[in-house]
């Protein structure tokens, strides 16, 4: 009775060791399965980079010296600008160099849009206007002295005490916000040119900005932070005690006037413009693209430092297109090289690899394809040139394995025996090579900018995919198939006299 209990005993342990090692073997295919399965059926796929689906490429620079953390600053401001465009798939934005910074835009449909918002600083300031004039000549800058042995003749010259100005036209060579400024506007449909107090609100006092279209016309609806509300109610109470040019509020872009609208008469000049909101006339010619690029940049903030752009590159889907298909082709014909080789010289052990491949990259693919989606990681051709590195890193595992238990079969060991052994030291050999691509990939993710972390990230992660499998799967399969054939010409190409009998 005894004995038998034992013998049910020992079948059932056999029994969950056989369902235990099934599970390991088969545990990592469906687990591919069922994720790409996901993939295909939310139609995910790899974003791609600007080299494979087209785009712009810009450098910015910035003045020699400029302080590393206001470029950094920049760089994040850039980034929300061009997020809130839409059309951007997946900008790349980084420093290159000391001043100068690297920005990417695959997919992006309205390029000059996206060119000059990247380029404008951003600075917003109000400036209560002291004087303005027909730019034919002359400017509040400006005074004309008559000749006097001719009355005939006068001289225009730049008054007393203004410096810092053009000596024809009266404009200011560089916008100060801090002092008076004489700047030319254009927006009005004739040249004018203002003379501006120095600025009492800034684009730092804003809350929120948005493009709106209330009647027949665009509007920038400003509104301001708490804090300076009551500044620009007391602005607005003070310029509407004023007359003629002194009642007007002029809005100043990047040294550029954006709109001089005066304050309306129905504002009580004891009370002035209340509720910490405002709005920017910007008309209708362009179907609201500049209401809608001003909005972006108000709303995201200033550039702290001034950028010229050193260099565009524009890129054409179809050129990104052909090098997609071209790395694609390359990918594919590698596979099935490598296919071809384990069959006719790994035989039943060739099959093992290649569904362990085929797992392998459908896994590679919906983990590629989900980190695009939710992280933003971005697929260039040096991501790709990582991905088919990948595939000769699986393989070569797999060849590492078979190579171990040829070499036991050759010395007389028996198959179950040779394979147990070859699959544990072939474990070893492995992680100590995937430990040291592991580190590689992590020190260039690290420490690289640009495509090369695409690569790096590439290789980070079919490197720890290439540990699950041979942990799990060949790990388990190989003692699994060793007893598929009692001879050794079904796993390998071994002449008998190669073989050696304990």
């Amino acid at each position: 009775m005894l004995s038998k209990i034992s013998i049910e005993y020992l079948s059932s342990l056999l029994k969950i060791k056989y369902v235990e090692k099934y599970f390991k073997i088969l545990f990592l295919p469906i687990i591919s399965i069922a994720l790409f399965s996901l993939v295909y059926y939310q139609n995910l796929s790899p974003k791609l980079g600007l080299d494979l689906q087209g785009g712009i490429s810009v450098i910015l620079t910035a003045e020699e010296g400029t302080d590393q953390e206001l470029i950094e600053q920049a760089v994040e401001i850039m980034r929300t600008r061009i997020e809130a465009f839409g059309d951007v798939q997946e900008p790349e934005i980084s420093i290159s160099g000391e001043n100068s910074v690297l920005v990417q835009l695959p997919g992006v449909t309205d390029q000059e849009r996206a060119i000059e918002a990247l380029g404008t600083t951003g600075l917003l300031t109000f400036r209560p206007v002291l004087d303005s004039s027909m730019s034919t000549g002359y400017s509040p800058a400006l005074q004309i002295i008559p000749n006097p042995d001719n009355p005939e003749e006068v001289a225009t010259v730049i008054k007393p005490g203004i410096t810092g100005v053009d000596e024809v036209i009266g404009v200011s060579l560089v916008d100060n916000p801090d002092f008076e400024s004489y700047l030319l506007s254009i927006n009005s449909g004739y040249p004018v040119i203002y003379q501006l107090g120095p600025a009492e609100l800034t684009g730092n006092d804003i809350s929120d900005a948005i493009a709106v279209f209330p009647e027949n016309e665009w509007i920038v609806s400003l509104e301001f932070k708490d804090e300076s509300a009551n500044s620009f109610t007391e602005l607005t109470k003070r310029l509407a005690n004023e007359n003629g040019d002194k009642r007007k509020l002029a809005i100043v872009l990047d040294g550029e006037i954006v709109s001089a609208p005066g304050i309306a008469f129905d504002v009580d000049p004891a009370v002035g413009i209340t509720g910490g909101t405002a709005a920017i006339s910007m008309g209708n010619a362009d179907g609201g693209e500049a209401a809608n690029n001003l909005a972006i940049i108000l709303r995201y903030g200033a550039l702290p430092v001034s950028f010229e752009r050193s260099s565009i590159q524009k890129v054409s889907a179809t050129l990104g297109e052909n090098t997609l298909n071209l790395g694609l082709q390359a990918g594919l014909i590698g596979l099935i090289i490598v296919s071809m080789y384990l069959i006719l010289y790994y035989r039943i052990l060739g099959l093992v690899a290649i569904l362990g491949l085929t797992s392998f990259g459908l896994l590679f693919y919906s983990v590629i394809s989900l980190l695009g989606e939710y992280q933003g990681f971005t697929l260039t051709l040096s991501g790709i040139a990582g991905i088919i590195v990948s595939i000769g890193l699986a393989a070569d595992s797999y060849i590492v394995t078979f190579e171990k238990f040829k070499d036991e079969i050759k010395i007389g060991r028996s198959f179950q025996f040779a394979a147990d052994k070859a699959a544990t030291d072939a474990w070893k050999t492995i992680v100590t090579a995937d430990f040291v691509s592991l580190s590689a990939a992590l020190l260039l993710y690290v420490l690289a900018i640009g495509p090369i972390r695409g690569f790096a990230l590439a290789l980070g992660v079919a490197t720890i995919f290439d540990l699950f499998f041979t942990r799990l799967y060949t790990r388990n399969t190989v003692p699994l198939v060793s007893t598929f054939s009692k001879s050794p010409r079904g796993y390998f190409p071994i002449k008998m006299k190669d073989l050696v009998n304990d």
